[in-house]
């Protein structure tokens, strides 16, 4: 588990003060999460493949996003980068 590095607002604001200021949409988040994770999530957002509710880092979208985007583990799974995020992690 990693700290908290990031302040996200879940919906992307774009300027919109009242979206900025909107705690019930900010959310903690790694720098890793942030930048990988949830620029796919808004790019996604962007092209209407998901819904505001998908761009919660603990949404079932970002979870499978995150398990196929992990960084290779030299630990766990013999350094091998997993995939298939229906399998779900190798143990």
């Amino acid at each position: 588990m990693t700290p908290t590095e990031v302040a996200d607002h879940v919906e992307p604001h774009r300027g919109d003060m009242v979206k900025f200021w909107n705690r019930a949409m900010w959310q903690g988040a790694c720098r890793w999460h942030h930048d990988v994770i949830k620029q796919k999530l808004e790019a996604m957002h962007a092209k209407g493949e998901v819904v505001v509710a998908d761009l919660w880092l603990d949404s079932q979208v970002a979870v499978r996003l995150t398990l196929a985007e992990l960084p290779v583990d030299v630990g766990v799974g013999g350094g091998q980068k997993f995939t298939d995020p229906s399998q779900g992690p190798a143990l």
